[in-house]
């Protein structure tokens, strides 16, 4: 019996990623098609989760991308907004998705919190102070909700979560 591990990797032109199928066209067709450009070319950085058994070839059965933004801070909440410089270096996470075989867990969790942890890293190396993240919809938006992001309190999708509240999240 072989043993299934799954781990994040960064994108890497050795990975299929034909094969996912998170439900959504948009997300599906974003990592077949666009995914490895953004990677090369630097516009956002992209990591898989993938599932490694023997004898079977690897599956993408998740993904994450992340890239440097500005936040404008009469945009954010006001909690926020209040420890911000008028425009502050952030981060975005610009894409995150999970295949439908790991739906119902907590997988979804674990790969925010593996682009959180990214984004820590990096803003420990390079600097930014929120991070952000533009639901698709309201189901979305609440979910982040319930993982500590806030909202603005109008009418968007757009969620926020300061870079130190992020570390307190990865070390409660």
């Amino acid at each position: 019996m072989s043993e299934t591990i799954y781990a994040i990797e960064r994108l890497a032109p050795e990975h299929d990623l034909g094969d996912f199928d998170c439900g959504q066209d948009y997300y599906n067709a974003w990592l077949a098609r666009h995914a490895e450009e953004a990677n090369a070319r630097g516009t956002a950085a992209v990591y898989l989760l993938v599932r490694r058994r023997d004898g079977i070839a690897p599956r993408v059965c998740g993904y994450f991308a992340i890239c440097p933004t500005m936040v404008r801070s009469d945009g954010a909440p006001r909690q926020i907004e209040r420890a911000m410089m008028q425009q502050a270096p952030g981060w975005l996470i610009a894409k995150l998705a999970l295949d439908r075989s790991l739906r119902g867990g907590t997988w979804g969790r674990e790969l925010l919190r593996e682009a959180i942890e990214e984004i820590v890293r990096s803003a420990d190396r390079g600097g930014g102070q929120v991070i952000v993240v533009d639901a698709e919809n309201e189901r979305v938006f609440d979910w982040y909700r319930a993982q500590g992001f806030l909202g603005t309190g109008i009418d968007n999708l757009r969620l926020f979560m300061k870079v130190s509240t992020a570390r307190k999240y990865l070390n409660p």
